[in-house]
């Protein structure tokens, strides 16, 4: 029995689930039903017959490699497992949008959506390590990936560092650096690298670096530069 066609639309009852939940939740919502058009999109594209499984295993292909970015995304989906597409586009078919939010559940007493809060930490993703007379990059960039007022509450924050090996590195050294079994001493200093990031945080992210209750922070060689940064609200 063929599946029936999916339809993707927002009824005014799912804008009124969405509507007592918080920004970021409701963004991951909106991500997730990107990917599902983007994929159904090309479900609808012709193919031979009983070849669904390779539109499904391209498709995951493009977009974990970051060939593919469906219009619409804002970037905090970055990989998805073939379990996982299967599990959003069953979820959207049986309860609308709001099954896409994270932590979503039905109360059996009532049979209305709730939403449980993400116990997870908000990442941040940079590619390349941020240097001092690039701020004004580094700031927009920031801005674009947090649309949310800046946090009020106390906050643990982390921040690691990938260090790119240095291209003339030989082989046996460099497989010991991604091993880490040698570590990044030198420039830039991590000292230098914290107070660059809470300076571009701060008014953005958190109002005030008052709020920084609990801090961690490291660097490695990595094959590829990146910085990421984790921020945990805390109570109080």
């Amino acid at each position: 029995m063929a599946r029936r066609r999916l339809r993707f639309t927002e009824p005014r009852k799912d804008r009124a689930v969405l509507a007592g939940i918080t920004p970021r939740l409701k963004q991951i919502a909106y991500d997730r039903l990107a990917i599902l058009r983007a994929y159904h999109r090309r479900l609808l594209k012709p193919r031979k017959p009983g070849t669904k499984t390779k539109v499904m295993r391209d498709f995951l292909g493009d977009f974990n490699s970051g060939a593919l970015l469906p219009e619409g995304i804002t970037g905090s989906i970055t990989h998805i497992e073939r379990s996982t597409l299967y599990n959003w586009d069953g979820f959207y078919r049986n309860s609308g949008l709001p099954a896409l939010v994270p932590r979503y559940q039905i109360k059996s007493s009532t049979g209305r959506p709730t939403f449980r809060p993400l116990k997870r930490p908000i990442e941040i993703k940079f590619p390349g390590r941020p240097r001092r007379n690039g701020k004004a990059a580094f700031l927009a960039r920031i801005k674009r990936r947090w649309k949310d007022p800046p946090l009020e509450c106390p906050i643990h924050l982390s921040i690691f560092y990938s260090i790119p090996i240095p291209k003339k590195t030989k082989i046996p050294r460099r497989m010991k650096m991604l091993k880490h079994r040698i570590s990044h001493i030198g420039k830039p200093h991590l000292d230098a690298l914290n107070a660059f990031i809470v300076d571009c945080l701060a008014g953005i992210v958190f109002g005030d670096h008052s709020q920084i209750v609990e801090f961690h922070s490291g660097k490695k060689f990595e094959w590829w530069p990146q910085t990421r940064i984790l921020i945990n609200p805390l109570p109080g």
